[in-house]
């Protein structure tokens, strides 16, 4: 038995923070502590030029120094600067929500610079305000229980002992599972897809939908497909699917509701989100309330490079790393995970994960999962608007006019998307 329960922080000491005195007196406290060291490294490691961060008509400038973080009122040293308002300020360096979260909340306001340059940034607060040392190449390496090196590449079947999945688990931070459902139950569950999008509508909140070459405006993600389809509803009480919580020892649980959501990734989407690149479940914030929660991929269609796939970064769980987007020098393996109707794939929330667009034929797939065991000081709210904020992002991605991967290969292999890189 293993533990993936990596929270550090609670609802309960979530706190309004106000601008100057965090930087006049609680930043420079925290500057000469223990977690001093790791923004040290965590500089010398990402190389940023100077942010100022803004709120109300007052600023200051994060430097790197020869000494570690240099502080220094206003924003004349920095090369790039975003506008905050205070609660957008004091949930940022609370870990409440996260540059990218407000990014897509429109609650920041580049004055100066990309927004990427501001997302960039936050391993760098972790580092101060959480102690969580950026990830260093060459720093994570994989295990096995005897000591041998690990096989990522390896599955496994749903007979297999379940400490050995469970210490895979833990070490990669995804697992797959041949053969947990049958092809048949699949072939079956595909139907109810079909019957169930007529159910569903462009903006219902219930659901995303994705513009194809073809012109066609497809649904690619129905939400409470439970609803739809009692094969399913019955599979999130299946004994099989219930196994993979008890990997753990941390009591994780379904998800409010049961929720599952039924994914459908066409060929050549030029509009909206469909297949999403490199990035982790936590991304919007609370990193340190409710990680790690374990996410479940269910297969109804095969999934390969040419019909899309889910791909993984091995060990990225384990690493203090941007939200968005994979950094120049890293070294962890990305790992492709073909799978067949009725494989299961599993990953942690902080896992970073992305998924190829289908190529030749369209991929279908279920997502559920299940989450630490609530505790007393948990808000109920703060996970509310995180969900809200993950709603607004099909809307927020056509207001800048980004689109899925595969329109355009060099602008995805920027992105970090390489076929190359996967094993």
């Amino acid at each position: 038995m293993v533990s993936v329960d990596f929270r550090t922080r609670c609802d309960a000491d979530v706190r309004s923070l106000d601008f100057v005195e965090f930087h006049e007196r609680e930043l420079p406290e925290v500057l000469q502590g223990p977690n001093a060291e790791f923004v040290a490294r965590a500089l010398a490691i990402l190389q940023l030029p100077p942010l100022a961060l803004q709120v109300d008509g007052h600023s200051y400038t994060y430097r790197p120094s020869p000494k570690g973080l240099e502080i220094i009122p206003g924003d004349t040293h920095a090369t790039a600067v975003a506008s905050l308002g205070r609660d957008a300020f004091s949930d940022l360096m609370q870990d409440v929500r996260s540059t990218v979260a407000l990014i897509i909340g429109d609650d920041v306001k580049m004055l100066r610079g990309s927004q990427q340059a501001f997302i960039e940034w936050e391993p760098v607060f972790r580092a101060a305000r959480d102690g969580r040392p950026v990830y260093e190449p060459g720093s994570i390496d994989f295990r096995a229980r005897d000591g041998s090196p690990l096989d990522l590449t390896c599955s496994f079947a749903p007979q297999d002992p379940p400490d050995e999945m469970a210490h895979f688990l833990r070490a990669a931070g995804f697992l797959r599972i041949r053969g947990l459902f049958t092809a048949d139950e699949m072939n079956r569950i595909s139907g109810d897809i079909d019957r169930a999008v007529p159910h569903y509508r462009p903006n219902d909140g219930r659901s995303w939908w994705a513009r194809t070459r073809a012109g066609e405006h497809r649904p690619v993600r129905l939400q409470y497909f439970q609803v739809h389809s009692e094969r399913v509803a019955a599979l999130l009480n299946d004994r099989r699917f219930l196994a993979i919580a008890g990997l753990t020892s941390d009591g994780h649980a379904c998800r409010e509701g049961n929720a599952i959501e039924a994914l459908v990734k066409p060929i050549g989407v030029v509009e909206g989100i469909s297949d999403v690149t490199w990035h982790k479940d936590c991304s919007l914030g609370r990193h340190s309330y409710q990680c790690c929660g374990i996410t479940v991929g269910i297969s109804v269609t095969k999934s390969d490079e040419e019909s899309g796939q889910l791909c993984v970064v091995a060990g990225s769980h384990r690493a203090s790393l941007p939200l968005k987007g994979l950094r120049d020098d890293l070294d962890l393996p990305r790992i492709g995970l073909p799978t067949a109707p009725g494989d299961v794939t599993v990953h942690l929330s902080c896992t970073y994960h992305m998924s190829i667009p289908p190529q030749r034929a369209e991929r279908r797939v279920m997502y559920t999962g299940f989450a630490l065991p609530a505790r007393a000081e948990d808000s109920p709210e703060q996970r509310e608007r995180l969900r809200q904020i993950r709603e607004r992002a099909p809307a927020k991605a056509l207001e800048l006019k980004q689109t899925s991967i595969g329109k355009d290969p060099e602008a995805d292999r920027r992105r970090g998307f390489d076929r190359r890189g996967l094993r």
